[in-house]
């Protein structure tokens, strides 16, 4: 019989429970903000528009009851200079942030792409291996997306803890550390599915990650003092055409409001309609049950 690693069964893993226990720093949302970035996309863009108005209306009230504007067009330019310069140093911070969210998002489909693929290839390596093999792995691998699909995807898009443990996983775990390979080559396969099962622990830990926000909730305070910033210093020019002089402050503030929109659906890849889909591990499943090789 073939020498198997000297490391136990037990040994590698409770290294794996250790490595991946670790509690994540989640700072769950309150439910009505979970609320709005469950709602469709499309919502969420009216929404924010919504406080762009808002926003828009209350400068307005802050300018003529405490600031008093000029009663001229002498001060226009001098203000059109600072609103660009304000403007230029703001658009920098929503933008980077924008980029962030988008990277996020992307991170996020990859990890869940990643994961749905590992478990397709350890599957895969087990089979390659031994029939045998294959089918210890079998049963609990299906388990574990079926519990991914069915259980923590609605937890994740609804706000709430997955923990980082799967039992699935540490059943799979047992499975390879039983079984006793009889030739270099079940050996061999045997080495290629734990490190499998490694990497896999690794894809769900990181796919958990991704759940949570990016940006905090500092980054947001600024961004609204912000569009506050350049909403009050609008106001404070002199536009004769009333109407023109509203356009252009809401179309200020409702162009920000659109960009905060975007960064906050990407910021949040798990919810609503614009979100990671489960698809990937909905295919790994049916491979696997049909043991499909060609993935």
């Amino acid at each position: 019989m073939t020498q198997r690693s000297p490391h136990s069964n037990e040994q590698q893993l409770e290294q794996r429970k250790c490595a991946f226990r670790l509690e994540r720093p989640f700072s769950r949302s309150p439910t009505m903000l979970i609320k709005f970035i469950s709602m469709p996309s499309g919502l969420q863009f009216v929404g924010w528009a919504g406080l762009g108005l808002l926003m828009t209306a209350a400068g307005h009230v802050l300018v003529r009851k405490l600031i008093q504007p000029p009663d001229t067009h002498a001060h226009n330019g001098e203000l059109g200079t600072i609103i660009a310069v304000v403007g230029i140093f703001f658009g920098l911070i929503i933008a980077t942030m924008l980029a962030r969210a988008v990277s996020h998002f992307d991170a996020a489909v990859e990890s869940a792409s990643h994961e749905a693929s590992l478990s397709a290839a350890l599957y895969r390596d087990a089979a390659q291996g031994s029939p045998e093999l294959a089918k210890r792995v079998q049963g609990p691998l299906l388990r574990y997306l079926e519990s991914v699909v069915q259980t923590e995807w609605p937890r994740q898009s609804g706000g709430l803890d997955v923990a980082p443990e799967s039992s699935s996983l540490a059943a799979i775990s047992r499975a390879l550390g039983d079984y006793q390979p009889d030739t270099p080559k079940q050996l061999a396969y045997l080495n290629m599915t734990q490190r499998q099962l490694d990497a896999l622990y690794a894809a769900r830990h990181a796919r958990l990650a991704n759940g949570d926000m990016t940006i905090p909730g500092e980054i947001w305070a600024v961004k609204l003092v912000g569009q506050m910033t350049l909403i009050v210093f609008g106001w404070l020019m002199r536009i004769q055409n009333k109407l023109m002089h509203f356009l252009l402050v809401a179309g200020i503030a409702v162009s920000v409001s659109i960009v905060l929109a975007a960064t906050l659906i990407y910021d949040t890849p798990f919810y609503g309609d614009i979100s990671v889909s489960d698809a990937p591990y909905r295919q790994a499943m049916r491979d696997i049950e049909t043991s499909a090789l060609a993935y």
